[in-house]
């Protein structure tokens, strides 16, 4: 299923979420796309996360690089293991790892922007970035394979929209014979047939109900398939925790913690 849009008024104009966005846009298209062959491979493993760097919180050593690079382990630079852990955020692995983070950023990253503010929202996205790789490298904490991807902070943004936003109706596409559910499943309706797939409004807590669960269990196959399952949970799990601690400051001044979806709400 992809969300492709959710009825959830903001407040207040997202740019930081859209200049995240962004940047993961002109990183991929103007310093990743164009490299080929050591070039390509020195430059991800310079701004990568690698986990057994995280732990160690240094850079490998020669005998782990040329296991990594091989040949091209000669033109490896120096390496800031602090500085990576952030600039990972920003690299991808292909154009559909990069659309499909933008689509999630785009949709649901807008309101928890709204919620927190701008600059608590930077804090945020960061740190749940950055939380999302430290629970994979301590669930494995010898892999040389470098992580890239917005996918721990997006993930952290998914979690807080949950805790934040959990009966707010979202818009996703769902292909043939899987929206027939919709049928059947309480709160949830078919709003637009478009051939093989169809627009389904479902609320949140369902969707990344069911997207944290999907991740879980990914996370615990015998068979990996090159997605980083865990920092997608750790991801989920910080975000949540996050913005309750950066939401605090409502509940000492009394107000609401989490605000109502208002009934005249608009589609975005």
């Amino acid at each position: 299923m992809l969300p492709i849009g959710d009825i959830n008024p903001t407040h207040r104009r997202a740019f930081v979420m859209g200049t995240f966005a962004l940047i993961n846009l002109g990183v991929f298209l103007f310093l990743q796309a164009p490299l080929t062959g050591c070039d390509q491979e020195v430059f991800v493993y310079r701004w990568a996360a690698i986990p057994q760097e995280i732990l160690a919180w240094e850079p490998l050593s020669d005998a782990d690089l040329e296991r990594l690079l091989g040949a091209c382990a000669v033109e490896a630079p120096d390496k800031n293991v602090g500085v990576s852990l952030v600039t990972a955020m920003f690299l991808h692995g292909g154009i559909g790892h990069l659309l499909g983070n933008l689509i999630y950023l785009v949709v649901f990253g807008n309101n928890v922007e709204d919620r927190l503010g701008h600059v608590r929202f930077v804090l945020f996205y960061l740190l749940g970035g950055a939380a999302a790789t430290f629970a994979f490298a301590l669930v494995r904490p010898g892999t040389l394979t470098p992580l890239v991807g917005a996918s721990g902070g997006i993930a952290a943004v998914l979690g807080a929209y949950l805790t934040c936003y959990p009966r707010a109706k979202v818009f996703t596409l769902v292909p043939f014979p899987l929206y027939l559910l919709a049928i059947v499943i309480p709160g949830v309706r078919i709003h637009r047939f478009l051939l093989i797939v169809a627009v389904v409004v479902l609320p949140a807590w369902l969707l990344l109900g069911g997207w944290f669960a999907l991740q879980a269990a990914s996370a615990n196959a015998p068979v990996g398939d090159g997605v980083a399952y865990e920092a997608h949970v750790g991801g989920f799990v910080a975000g949540i925790l996050l913005v309750l601690i950066l939401d605090a400051r409502r509940r000492r001044r009394g107000q609401p913690t989490f605000h109502p979806i208002r009934s005249s709400s608009r589609r975005r």
